[in-house]
């Protein structure tokens, strides 16, 4: 009787942080920019008329609104601009956060054992060593305490069969470490780079 080999398939699981979120706010902020910086520039070039072109940029409407409404534009400005302030200050320490390498909580009935990240990336990391082709590896974890994921770096030797490597990453390394965290997912992001030669001294 053979063995059929399950195919593998991509993971819709991110194996790092999304930047989703930072990038969809630096596009609205960039679009908006550009938006007001065209109409300016229309305006400002009397196509729009030379009426609107030589008005001053603070419509005197405006203004003459905001003096005579002082004692609620204040206090209504100011409390935009803290919030302004606290809502960017929040983005950069969000932004500027390093990426969390979560712990492994393993739950078997009402046992419970924690496996860190050092102790999971070191024996996934010697577990790569020893595929064929494969030089040098760095694990690192990522994603969740309940929901692990794995970032592999492998420097592979020159002439080294990626297929190969690939094959038996998979069959002695993931699904080991899947085995040991008793899940048949464990999502991983996977980074090749071809070692670099040693340098030969001309005598």
């Amino acid at each position: 009787m053979t063995e059929t080999k399950q195919e593998i398939r991509p993971s819709a699981t991110p194996a790092g942080r999304g930047l989703a979120f930072e990038r969809g706010v630096v596009v609205a902020f960039g679009t908006l920019g550009l938006v007001v910086g065209v109409v300016v520039l229309l305006v400002g070039t009397g196509l729009l008329g030379t009426f609107r072109a030589q008005r001053p940029v603070a419509d005197p409407i405006l203004v003459q609104w905001l003096r005579d409404h002082s004692q609620v534009a204040l206090p209504v400005a100011i409390v935009l601009g803290i919030a302004l302030l606290v809502v960017g200050l929040w983005w950069v320490f969000r932004a500027m956060r390093p990426e969390p390498r979560p712990d492994v909580l393993l739950e078997r009935g009402k046992e419970a054992l924690t496996v860190t990240s050092a102790a999971l990336t070191e024996a996934v990391r010697t577990d790569a060593e020893q595929v064929t082709g494969v030089s040098r590896a760095r694990v690192r974890m990522a994603g969740s305490e309940h929901r692990p994921a794995l970032r592999l770096t492998l420097s592979l030797q020159e002439g080294t069969n990626v297929r190969h490597v690939w094959e038996e990453l998979d069959d002695k390394v993931l699904s080991r470490a899947r085995e040991s965290l008793g899940t048949d997912s464990l999502p991983t992001a996977i980074r090749l780079q071809l070692d670099r030669a040693p340098r030969q001294r001309v005598r």
